[in-house]
């Protein structure tokens, strides 16, 4: 696994130590703890957090659970419905099961050396007028919460709120979210990336 371009791990799970700044205000309660979480001075809207020292190489099966849905409030929430929303946060999860499975041995249930991955989608936001259905409606973005833990003691390793603009990704998805596809995608590649980086310092 060692080689693998690491370019993408840190838009998405960076070291405290590169962050300032005060932590997120909007959250949507899927995270228990967002004191821990700074802004990435580098990137405009990540939060990140990593236990110090962290060293994954005693892990050696990954438990992803089901992405939630976890809608924020008020004007940043997106316009896509709960149905419609947890849909999507479904064909998330799969993406996060299909990058992962080639590389780490996929746990079924919480035991000895599992990362635990949670995910909470909270929002997905259209790019174009229209309605669920219509030619023209599309989605522009998606925001989540994320955090590894330890499978058995659930001890938070890492964490990070993140937003992506949609993008096409091409693949035979249903046409209401298809431009937030590529944010799923890259998401999923950021967490393989950091998991090479950990299992092999």
């Amino acid at each position: 696994m060692s080689g693998r371009n690491l370019f993408l791990l840190a838009t998405l799970l960076a070291a405290a130590c590169a962050s300032s700044g005060g932590g997120p205000k909007n959250t949507s309660g899927f995270l228990k703890d967002y004191s821990q979480l700074r802004h990435d001075t580098r990137y405009k809207s990540d939060y990140v957090w990593a236990k110090p020292d962290l060293d994954l190489r005693d892990y050696d099966r990954v438990l992803i659970d089901p992405v939630v849905v976890m809608p924020l409030k008020g004007p940043a929430a997106g316009e896509l419905g709960p149905e419609a929303l947890k849909k999507v946060a479904d064909h998330f999860t799969k993406i996060l099961k299909e990058t992962i499975d080639p590389y780490y041995t996929l746990a079924l249930r919480p035991g000895p050396n599992v990362l635990r991955v949670r995910v909470a989608l909270t929002d997905v936001e259209k790019a174009s007028g229209g309605k669920p259905g219509d030619p023209d409606y599309r989605v522009g973005g998606a925001a989540m919460e994320v955090e590894i833990v330890d499978a058995v003691t659930g001890e938070r390793l890492t964490a990070a709120i993140d937003r992506i603009e949609g993008s096409q990704a091409g693949r035979d998805v249903p046409r209401e979210w298809t431009h937030v596809e590529g944010a799923f995608v890259e998401w999923a590649n950021r967490l393989l990336d950091y998991l090479d980086y950990y299992q092999d310092k």
